[in-house]
């Protein structure tokens, strides 16, 4: 084996310092971590296999060796795993073959390395550990005594060094695979939560779409019936298609707030579920008691609103009043949607906002996805406002927006 002559040695402060090699050692992600039995194997390992009292794996950055498995070190380097100047580590990774000293003594060079007299090294031999490219330490063993090292010894610690790079270079090529899978996931999760908001949403314009065609089927003459029977076929296989996608996830977008009449928004949002509450026998009604403007994305609002007037209707039975009143302060707009239905009991209260949750009543019914009131909750946070539910089985259910006013 070649032997680094002295002649070399005033290479390895560049080496050591060298930026592409330090920040090699800073991917490998362990500087400073704990002990490890996969690495303190290969240790103990090194030390039977060359009779020697000591072996260790160091790490070198820029100002310190610092020994992710040590075994035979003496306290307190043993339990403080790191060692500050010059060692013999550090001319290990001035070339890629081995370092091999029979004698420490026998050359000035490594006779004035501070471990010679710290540590009692008389003998290293040291192997570089090379991870992608780049030579992040060195598996060495040292002896208190002159040691002839073997052809087979120098052998040894080879294949220990190059099986601990191994298992750093496994580590981080799982940690990269990790942060594929977790932004695989994420990136699904953002495409699912997507689907159910689309999903979602559209159930209330399909539910529009059906009831006007079934009034149009009144109106229309033999000769037209056909083309609105293609649209309620059309409607009817998209609510399939819909249910089908729904996932139970709760949408997150991005508010787009202006100033909005809160007297049209809630007109809007009665005027858009209109057709649907009266089919269901459910009488809609506004009860605006102010002129002021609310600072939200309309779009979502239309949506938190249809989706509460879409509750009532679902659960409602026929000849139930849906009250939408709205009341403002200083500092807030109040939005009310309250009905007379059958209500909710308290444990099915407590958990009505809870993504993918359904009451009893919902889970007899099997036409919903437990999405609705969570839909809501999180659009109304998106526009900095609030959502309370109060309901009592037998009278009815109030949901409560607040809102934070436009001022101009």
């Amino acid at each position: 084996m070649t032997t680094v002559p002295p002649n070399r040695v005033a290479g390895a402060s560049e080496v050591v310092g060298d930026p592409r090699r330090l920040q090699a050692v800073r991917d490998t992600n362990l500087l400073d971590t704990s002990p490890e039995e996969t690495f303190d194997s290969l240790s103990r390992l090194a030390v039977t296999l060359t009779g020697v009292p000591a072996s260790f794996l160091s790490l070198v950055d820029e100002r310190r060796d610092f020994y992710k498995s040590q075994c035979g070190f003496p306290e307190p380097l043993a339990s403080k795993r790191e060692l500050s100047g010059r060692t013999f580590c550090h001319y290990a990774l001035a070339s890629a073959e081995p370092l091999v000293i029979e004698d420490t003594h026998a050359n000035a060079v490594w006779r004035a390395v501070p471990t010679v007299d710290s540590l009692g090294v008389r003998a290293y031999l040291g192997v570089p550990v090379i991870v992608e490219g780049q030579a992040i330490g060195s598996f060495c063993v040292i002896d208190n005594r002159p040691h002839a090292w073997t052809s087979l010894e120098v052998e040894t610690l080879v294949q220990i060094a190059r099986a601990a790079a191994r298992e750093i270079e496994l580590r981080m090529v799982l940690k990269v695979a990790r942060a594929e899978a977790d932004r695989a996931n994420a990136l699904a999760k953002a495409n699912q939560q997507l689907l159910a908001m689309v999903s979602h949403d559209l159930r209330s314009p399909l539910q529009v779409i059906r009831l006007s065609s079934a009034v149009l089927t009144g109106l229309v003459g033999e000769n037209d019936r056909p083309h609105v029977d293609r649209i309620v076929r059309a409607t009817d296989s998209m609510k399939i298609l819909v249910d089908d996608l729904l996932p139970t996830f709760v949408p997150s977008s991005t508010s787009r707030r202006s100033a909005i009449s809160t007297k049209k928004l809630l007109a809007d949002a009665v005027d858009t579920m209109g057709m649907v509450a009266e089919r269901a026998g459910i009488s809609l009604s506004i009860n605006c008691g102010t002129t002021g403007a609310v600072a939200v994305d309309y779009a979502q609002m239309l949506r938190v609103l249809g989706n509460l007037m879409a509750n009532c209707v679902k659960y409602c039975p026929r000849g139930s009043s849906v009250v939408i009143q709205a009341e403002e302060s200083e500092s807030e707009t109040r939005i009310v949607v309250r009905d007379d239905g059958p209500g909710m009991t308290a444990a099915d209260s407590a958990r009505a906002f809870e993504r993918g949750w359904q009451g009893s009543e919902a889970l007899t019914r099997k036409d919903g996805a437990g999405l609705g009131l969570a839909i809501v909750e999180e659009l109304v946070r998106q526009n900095d406002g609030q959502v309370t539910l109060i309901s009592r089985q037998g009278t009815g259910t109030t949901v409560t927006i607040h809102l934070p006013r436009a001022h101009t």
